[in-house]
């Protein structure tokens, strides 16, 4: 892709012509050709290189330099109109994997009254729907973030703090252990004589990259590990439970690269709005010299 320029100078040819009798500005003057070129033939990161070269290495060329950051301001704004191409795509692209995603009717979503954003999870993993069961879930907030679940229920507390996953293969990864609190992410409650725990462990790609992996796998374990760290608990998982992990991570992953496109985004269209307004007012300039 070819990129126009339009840029005045208003230089003296006395002064260019003088200025070539400096060797830094010789080469500053062949820098500046070969990146006007690139420019125009949609090497943007190539005539960005040769200009921060005049930059540096042409220090007593000035009015090539000024040339050169006029036509830098240009090769920017290129640059961030392709990024800014590039993320609209990809933002349309991945919007549209997600709503077919919560649209097929896989997911449930809930936002409560003091929350900042909503959740999603799979239905039939919700611990409604799984009373008096020790198993492992997810579920996913609104900007990618996947909470991994362990809960136990049991006659007597076993104040667990951390999860490990095994496959048939004996390959295992654990999360990080999560400090008992009863107001936190580890908390404990009775109910009708039933003890329950619930451990949420965050920002734990491993183990969920460890689960996508393997969710066909009919020896996929999970073990609750205690806070002593000498006695484990295992925990029933079935095909059920992995697939609907798997599907909430690629859910996640989805969101996550939604929040960022819609980041780059927007930051590209904050600089082509500013480089835009860099060469009018420079151009305004050299119009009235």
């Amino acid at each position: 892709m070819k990129h126009q320029f339009r840029l005045t100078l208003i230089l003296s040819c006395a002064a260019l012509l003088a200025g070539c009798s400096n060797p830094e500005a010789e080469r500053a003057q062949q820098l500046y050709t070969r990146a006007e070129d690139a420019f125009a033939k949609g090497q943007l990161t190539y005539a960005s290189a040769l200009l921060d070269s005049i930059e540096s290495d042409c220090k007593s060329a000035i009015e090539w330099r000024k040339s050169g950051h006029q036509l830098s301001y240009h090769v920017q704004l290129a640059q961030q109109e392709d990024s800014l191409a590039t993320a609209d795509t990809m933002l349309v692209t991945v919007s549209l994997m997600i709503n077919e995603l919560i649209e097929s009717g896989k997911f449930l979503y809930e936002k409560g009254e003091n929350d900042d954003l909503g959740h999603y999870w799979v239905k039939g993993t919700d611990t409604r729907s799984n009373l008096g069961r020790s198993y492992i879930h997810a579920e996913v907030n609104e900007y990618g973030r996947v909470s991994l679940i362990s809960e136990y229920r049991g006659d007597a507390y076993i104040n667990h703090t951390q999860l490990r996953l095994t496959c048939s293969d004996g390959s295992m990864v654990e999360t990080r252990a999560v400090p008992l609190s009863n107001d936190g992410a580890n908390y404990h409650f009775e109910n009708q004589g039933l003890r329950h725990e619930t451990v949420t462990y965050l920002g734990e790609d491993a183990a969920l990259s460890f689960i996508e992996m393997n969710n066909s796998d009919p020896k996929f374990r999970a073990t609750l590990l205690y806070k002593d760290g000498a006695r484990t608990y295992p925990v029933q998982v079935n095909d059920k439970d992995l697939k609907a992990i798997a599907l909430t991570y690629q859910l996640g992953q989805m969101l996550a690269a939604q929040v960022l496109y819609t980041q780059q985004s927007k930051t590209a269209g904050g600089m082509i709005q500013f480089l835009r307004g860099k060469i009018n007012m420079n151009e305004a300039k050299q119009t009235n010299e």
